[in-house]
């Protein structure tokens, strides 16, 4: 009897949001899970153990056969986020890791708390990077094989250092820019995309500082708030929008949904919300990135700087023309009120 295992990727969810709490929802199963926390961040020295404990709640509609698995995650070349794939020869790591249970019943609306203990061996160096994956199996048994499926579920990301000497740390910016350089009105997105040229994993923080001129600054955004980590020999790009100020674009809504246009993209319209009319944007900013992130030894910064315009131009008509009409209107009226009376004495002369 042969083996074959079919992994259902496409509907196993990776939790990146690296908050304290995420849920994930497998439509076509109905298989609904809560984990905390996320991710989970380890350091430990080889040849010792360390433990986590891991949450998962069912918030689906009856009660679920819960198993866990665990593979192994990379970031992505391109975009730096994680692709998760299977055991390979070589990957002895995984013998690291046991779990207090792989296979338990999960009651609606129930947290379960599982511990998962790794053994680390003293050869261990650098970074290691699993996803525990909880997931609903249905075995479907053939004549000519055994097939086991994963029909759904959801992957935690575990991050875990062997910490060793000569771990070299280090992150680049490879690019920090804004998504136009003339804006009439915000919000304005900045792209802040990193390389960790290190070999272990890193999670950069810090703000991004806007100011007009000489002026002190307007807004500070702050970058990475969730701890998000960047894998070794790695790309990840931050994204941060600043829409403060008036008015600003918002995703345009009918019936509590966004609308979408032809070409498949969110249309956008104008909010104005006369109360903040001080926080009208116009010249131009300087956005200064700075980021900070652990060497081992010290925080070392990392800098980088934009400049763009906003040009309010329909607010600047308006202000124009709205005191204009008056001023026009009484010029014309005088003008037309000289003329007449100036028709008149000529024709009073000719009498």
């Amino acid at each position: 009897m042969s083996f074959k295992k079919t992994i259902a990727l496409i509907a196993i969810t990776v939790l990146l949001s690296f908050g304290e709490t995420t849920s994930a929802q497998t439509t076509a199963t109905d298989l609904r899970l809560t984990s905390s926390p996320l991710p989970i961040n380890l350091k430990v020295i080889p040849g010792t153990t360390v433990s986590a404990n891991i949450k998962v709640k069912n918030d689906g509609i009856s009660a679920e056969n819960i198993r866990i698995t665990l593979m192994k995650f990379k970031a992505d070349s391109a975009t730096g986020a994680p692709n998760l794939s299977e055991r390979q020869a070589g990957d002895d790591y995984f013998d690291w890791v046991t779990f207090s249970e792989d296979k338990f019943v999960l009651p609606v609306n129930e947290w379960k708390t599982i511990t998962a203990t790794f053994n680390v061996p003293a050869s261990a160096s650098f970074g290691y990077y699993y996803a525990v994956v909880f997931t609903r199996a249905q075995e479907n048994v053939t004549q000519s094989e055994k097939q086991t499926i994963l029909v759904g579920g959801m992957a935690t990301l575990v991050l875990l250092e062997a910490q060793v000497p000569n771990a070299k740390r280090e992150i680049q910016v490879t690019d920090f820019s804004v998504d136009k350089s003339m804006f009439e009105f915000l919000p304005a997105t900045f792209s802040i995309k990193l390389k960790n040229t290190g070999n272990v994993h890193l999670a950069p923080r810090g703000n991004i500082f806007i100011s007009k001129s000489d002026q002190k600054d307007v807004a500070i955004l702050e970058v990475n708030p969730n701890k998000g980590s960047i894998l070794p020999d790695s790309p990840r790009t931050f994204e941060e929008s600043w829409s403060d100020g008036f008015p600003y674009y918002i995703d345009k809504q009918a019936d509590g949904k966004v609308v979408i246009d032809g070409n498949g993209k969110t249309e956008q319209e104008l909010k104005w919300n006369f109360a903040e009319a001080s926080k009208l944007r116009w010249g131009k900013y300087t956005a200064k990135m700075l980021l900070v992130y652990d060497d081992g030894k010290r925080d070392v910064p990392v800098e980088a700087e934009v400049s763009f315009w906003i040009m309010p131009w329909r607010v600047i008509i308006y202000a124009v023309l709205i005191p204009l009409i008056p001023a026009l209107s009484v010029y014309f009226f005088m003008k037309w009120r000289m003329k007449k009376a100036m028709n008149r004495g000529k024709k009073n002369k000719k009498k």
